[in-house]
């Protein structure tokens, strides 16, 4: 336990890369979409994504800092289960806390109609059928979903090196290759995209399973993962 503590420590002394820079870049990139609301006079609706830039940055935090710490974590003596503990618990008390901040923010701006530009950055168009319980669960479940797809593409690296990152990356290649062939040739795009828009939400519930089976997978790789 004061392993994995000491893992909690060593992550949250670089509050820079988990907390600070994924805000610095969204709320710039809120305040630009403002500007432009504020000069055209919110005579339209501006429906933004760049909410995404927090989760695809989530992804890329986990790449990064698995990389830099799990060799230095190693060297004093810390085990992989600690490590692997100790940094699932920061990436779930960090997707929990910004999922939180997004959610408050989600409804500030739904009740000041869009900042007062109609300016509609924290609310995703879908989200407005949905309860305010479920609207906070999209927001974790994803966040949580991409940190731990993150964890398992790091602990690849970590197992296996280049060679075993190249044979990932072209495995996902040839599968949505052939997938994409598959709905061209049997003309199922149209269907494809029907059906997601009828069952988008079973897509986030299915994304607890699956950041699941990226947690394990991402430990038994780190059990077995060697540093050179």
């Amino acid at each position: 336990m004061n392993r994995t503590a000491g893992v909690l420590k060593m992550h949250w002394r670089d509050k820079w890369i988990w907390i600070y820079t994924p805000w610095i870049i969204l709320l710039f990139s809120f305040a630009v979409n403002l500007i432009i609301g504020v000069l055209t006079g919110g005579q339209e609706n501006i429906n933004s994504g760049g909410i995404a830039s927090i989760y695809v940055f989530m992804l890329i935090v986990i790449l990064i800092v698995q990389r830099q710490t799990f060799p230095f974590a190693l060297g004093m003596n810390v085990r992989r289960t600690d490590f692997f503990v100790g940094t699932s618990i920061m990436g779930m008390f960090v997707s929990a806390a910004s999922s939180i901040v997004l959610f408050l923010l989600s409804i500030l701006e739904k009740l000041s109609d869009g900042w007062g530009v109609h300016l509609f950055y924290f609310n995703i168009p879908f989200m407005n059928h949905t309860s305010l319980l479920a609207r906070f669960g999209i927001y974790f479940i994803v966040m949580i979903h991409m940190f731990f797809l993150g964890f398992i593409i790091s602990s690849i690296y970590l197992r296996y090196k280049k060679p075993g990152l190249m044979v990932f990356f072209l495995a996902l290649f040839l599968i949505f290759s052939l997938t994409s062939f598959a709905l061209t040739y049997y003309s199922r795009w149209l269907d494809l995209f029907h059906w997601i828009a009828h069952h988008y939400m079973d897509l986030f519930v299915w994304m607890v399973p699956v950041s699941i089976l990226y947690a394990v997978l991402s430990y038994i790789l780190l059990r077995r993962a060697t540093v050179s």
